[in-house]
């Protein structure tokens, strides 16, 4: 104890000293900061150390330019002999830029802006476009006028072009499709050859330097343009790994500016009251707060006229509406012109030369050939592709025609590959509804567009069961070969064309099982509901031919079979009927099939000749739609009661109804990510056999 009270005394004097100069060290510092600082910070400027050349960091922020001699010697060729008053000695007027925004589903608000600014005389020398933007924009700047591209998106939905794929490059959709579908449209087009100077921007994966497109593969690029990351596959490039820009920046001001400060902006920003109480949501949020912040600021040095289009309370996933959207995108661009005083708004006309309109006409007049080729049937060429495809059809459908594979609900994965006008898979998936001995199966099959739109299937299946007794638990119990054949004509809003398939199973020492066939013309005039059309629009489809099978032991049946069904559309309420019916000639009986469109699970039987009727009144609100969480859309709903009747003769009764069903179904379109929708119906019957039926089925009966 002693001892440490000796050290401590004689310690004293040294940190009584340390004590007295704390305190006036804090005394000189209060002092210097009672003081304005009027020295300058220290410059250390060490970027060159810590960034050196060729660092992977240094030049992330420098765009790369893909075209950019091009770009600009068209862009000066264009207003070489610009429209100006050389007696009053006027400077001539720089280009007139477009800046069309990305938005998803929402940029086809575009397609309406640029139909009003047309009106108004307003054409521009180039265009700097970005995501769903760059989609409108390149068409536009190939030559297409906006009713061309409103044409082109009713007519052939592009969504409906993308192929869900194993995400083992990158994404969840492959676009070869796509790509094949717009070099059919556009012909193997170079974006530097379009008859307005476009530059389109997207972000490069490898680099992480943003790119701007103004050559390569025009639809290369614009797959590149709307490559949503982790849901589009990434696009290959020259060295670059593209995917959509709209990750980074929503709205592509920048490099307009660099060319013209005389600029017209058409927006597609998001900005609807959002519940945050969803991963999703905020995910998305978080996303769009940074490209939406950057694009706001670009806007705002612009000093563009803007057109913000009233479509942020929309969803991005709305590819459905486009009459919706681009009516909207028509009004906003009207109240943005009414704001201009006539002087502003005479320094934007910017008339075209006449060979842009000629260029116009001989496009719209291809484009009409080449739409109605498609909607018959016609593949596109595609480019070699290879790739895993999941297999998940959760539900059967209402209906099944003899040749038709892949309808019944199943889970499993395919490999497919394709090229050219021919495509092939190899699969393997379970019925998740399966009859006897078809629990799984291991499937080939082929699809070839020889000729004109006639398109033949073939498919070859094993199908079997699971035993503890069976190599690797399976056991094989029939082979199965089914082949259809389709040719399809369409004309205007008509379709007609012929179908001819058929199914035989064979049993494992490859003896004829059952076999089943038919053949049959067909017309309809498809159902499309349109916002601006007529309140009443009909819609029908008919076919009628002749079938022969051996459903019933092995008795060959041999008969006429038709169906015809049609209804009409208006804004809430939707009537519709269908009438099927099937009769043997020859006094054989067959099997009535549990995909008639019957809303029943009563059993089926052997019948000479059976009718099904299906009557619906429908209420369809065509505009309700719901948004789940960002990730989801719901829409196209239908709530209807329906009553069906089954009539049928048998060889020891005359034709008579043999049962009937009522009930209420409810439809809907489910929609992931804006990609094709899927639809699925929910109904709830009780039959004249007192069963009580709740089932869900893919599609829609009617």
């Amino acid at each position: 104890m002693k001892t440490i009270l000796d050290r401590n005394r004689r310690h004293m004097p040294s940190r009584l000293l340390s004590l007295i100069l704390i305190c006036l060290s804090t005394l000189n510092l209060q002092a210097q900061q009672s003081q304005p600082f009027s020295g300058e910070l220290p410059s250390f400027d060490n970027f060159e150390f810590a960034f050196p050349e060729g660092d992977a960091l240094r030049n992330i922020t420098k765009p790369v330019f893909l075209g950019e001699k091009t770009f600009i010697a068209r862009l000066e060729q264009r207003t070489e002999f610009p429209d100006f008053d050389k007696n009053q000695n006027s400077e001539p007027r720089p280009p007139l830029g477009i800046v069309l925004c990305g938005g998803s589903a929402r940029a086809y608000a575009h397609i309406g802006v640029l139909k009003i600014l047309e009106k108004a005389n307003i054409y521009p020398d180039f265009i700097v476009a970005s995501s769903m933007g760059a989609v409108v924009g390149m068409l536009y700047a190939a030559g297409y006028s906006p009713q061309d591209i409103e044409f082109i998106i009713k007519s052939l939905p592009l969504e409906s072009f993308f192929t869900p794929v194993i995400p083992t490059n990158g994404g969840l959709i492959n676009t070869d499709m796509f790509k094949a579908i717009l070099r059919k449209i556009i012909g193997r087009l170079d974006v530097s050859e379009t008859a307005i100077p476009i530059i389109i921007i997207a972000e490069d994966l490898k680099s992480r330097q943003q790119i701007w497109i103004a050559e390569g593969p025009f639809d290369l690029v614009m797959a590149s343009a709307f490559a949503m990351p982790a849901i589009f596959e990434p696009q290959e490039f020259d060295n670059f790994v593209l995917i959509d820009a709209g990750a980074t920046t929503i709205a592509p001001v920048e490099p307009a500016l660099i060319f013209s400060d005389r600029l017209v902006i058409s927006t597609a920003f998001y900005n609807r009251a959002m519940d945050f109480s969803s991963p999703v949501t905020v995910i998305n949020r978080a996303v769009d707060i940074g490209k939406t912040r950057s694009g706001m600021a670009g806007i705002e040095r612009s000093k563009a006229l803007v057109i913000r289009n009233d479509v942020e309370n929309l969803s991005y996933m709305q590819f459905t509406d486009p009459d919706i959207i681009i009516e909207k995108g028509e009004l906003s661009a009207q109240n943005a012109l009414e704001q201009l005083d006539l002087i502003s708004r005479k320094d934007l006309e910017n008339p075209p030369s006449p060979e842009f309109f000629e260029l116009r006409s001989e496009m719209h007049e291809n484009l009409n050939n080449t739409i109605q080729d498609l909607q018959s049937g016609q593949q596109p060429s595609t480019s070699l592709m290879l790739r895993g495809i999941p297999i998940l059809r959760l539900f059967d459908p209402f209906i099944s025609m003899p040749g038709e594979t892949g309808t019944e609900a199943r889970i499993g994965a395919s490999l497919a590959f394709s090229y050219l006008k021919f495509k092939s898979y190899l699969s393997y998936f379970n019925a998740l509804n399966p009859d006897p001995g078809k629990v799984w199966a291991i499937e080939t099959a082929f699809r070839v567009n020889p000729l004109d739109s006639l398109n033949a299937w073939f498919t070859a299946r094993l199908w079997g069961d699971y035993s503890s007794t069976s190599i690797l638990s399976h056991d094989s119990s029939c082979w199965e070969l089914a082949s259809r054949m389709i040719w399809m004509k369409a004309q205007e809003e008509r379709k007609r064309g012929f179908h001819i398939g058929g199914d035989i199973f064979f049993k494992m020492d490859f003896s004829i099982a059952n076999w089943q066939t038919c053949a049959f013309f067909q017309t309809e005039m498809p159902r499309k509901y349109e916002k601006s059309g007529p309140s009443i629009q009909p819609w029908y489809s008919a076919y009628i031919g002749a079938f022969a099978e051996n459903s019933v032991g092995l008795k060959n049946a041999v008969g006429l079979q038709g169906s015809l069904q049609g209804g009409f559309d208006s804004k809430w309420v939707s009537p519709k009927f269908r009438a099927f019916s099937k009769v043997s000639l020859n006094n054989q009986e067959f099997m009535e099939s549990k995909y008639d469109g019957f809303r029943s699970i009563a059993t089926r039987k052997a019948v000479n000749s059976n009718l099904i009727t299906n009557v619906e009144i429908p209420f369809s609100p065509h505009e309700l739609f719901l948004d789940i969480s960002e990730a989801l859309l719901l829409k196209g709903f239908e709530l209807a009661p329906f009553f069906d009747t089954r009539w049928n003769s048998t060889s020891d009764e005359d034709f008579h109804m043999n049962d009937w069903a009522a009930g209420l179904s409810f439809s809907f379109e489910a929609r992931a990510f804006g990609l094709a929708p899927a639809t699925m119906t929910f109904y709830a019957s009780y039959s004249g056999s007192k069963i009580i039926s709740l089932q869900f089925r893919a599609g829609m009966l009617l």
